[in-house]
């Protein structure tokens, strides 16, 4: 089934949490986090979850297994971020929601801001202005795992995950990836096609060019010389594909599937895929 832009603009603007949704800025505050600040719902003191959906630019998009890691000596992988930037699609309706949203952003940027430059979240340059979206590849585990075959084997003791000792890394980083799996697990992006996560091997390329959207937190820290802010990547729902073609694989089953799709399901997929070369 084609997306409906029109449709989902005219769901989508009744959702409290949507950016482009009247009287939002009414709902919303900063509050404290441990070591900065976090947009919230007034209501409850909950982080605010907001919403918004954009075309995934190819500019500086590192959603690949690494993320934006580039070699320890810079900065260790257990820092390394997804990264990419939402930019304005075309559809009139879609675009005036985005614009709506960016505006939405920088209110709430200069609300809490104390610095003249506002860094890291909204981004500008001779196309327009884009968000960049961002989460961490690693999470810290709760219990640190035994490094050794002896310690694993005693009783009670907590176990390698699956997803972690079979992350789909770049053969350089595996090195890197053996020394922090004891510690952090990997985290898959929660990126979504028709209800299905995608693979993690298959994110960067799925994910290029998409009209996606986006549920995410907003973060910000007060630096020495300018006021730092993060919009925190909470799942990713793609509307419509970009252009190119992408394998059929890269959809991960739902937990309850038992196999790989029957042949004439994977045939439709393929041949959609094949299709959906046009753009909101």
């Amino acid at each position: 089934m084609s997306f409906d832009a029109h449709a989902y603009h005219s769901q989508k603007l009744h959702k409290s949490n949507y950016l482009a949704s009247h009287g939002l800025l009414d709902s919303i505050a900063w509050q404290h986090t441990s070591n900065g600040f976090e947009v919230a719902n007034q209501s409850d003191q909950s982080p605010f979850i907001g919403m918004l959906v954009g075309r995934v630019s190819p500019f500086q998009l590192k959603c690949k297994p690494a993320g934006n890691h580039i070699k320890k000596s810079i900065s260790p992988l257990s820092k390394s971020k997804y990264q990419f930037h939402l930019i304005r699609p075309a559809d009139h309706e879609l675009g005036t929601d985005f614009d709506t949203g960016i505006s939405v952003l920088n209110t709430l940027q200069n609300k809490v801001g104390t610095c003249k430059e506002h860094k890291n979240m909204i981004v500008e340059d001779v196309t327009g202005k884009m968000i960049r979206m961002v989460r961490n590849v690693f999470e810290k585990r709760e219990t640190i795992i035994p490094d050794s075959p002896h310690g694993q084997s005693l009783e009670g003791a907590p176990q390698l995950d699956n997803e972690t000792q079979n992350w789909p890394i770049a053969e350089e980083f595996l090195g890197e990836l053996d020394e922090l799996k004891y510690s952090f697990r990997a985290d898959p992006l929660p990126l979504y096609h028709d209800g299905h996560l995608v693979e993690p091997s298959y994110v960067d390329n799925v994910i290029n060019g998409a009209i996606v959207e986006v549920h995410f937190g907003v973060l910000h820290w007060h630096l020495r010389d300018f006021d730092s802010f993060q919009a925190n990547i909470k799942k990713i729902d793609i509307l419509r594909l970009g252009y190119g073609h992408h394998p059929s694989t890269y959809k991960r089953p739902h937990p309850i599937d038992t196999g790989s799709e029957p042949e004439k399901k994977k045939a439709r997929h393929e041949k959609e895929l094949t299709a959906s070369g046009s753009h909101a």
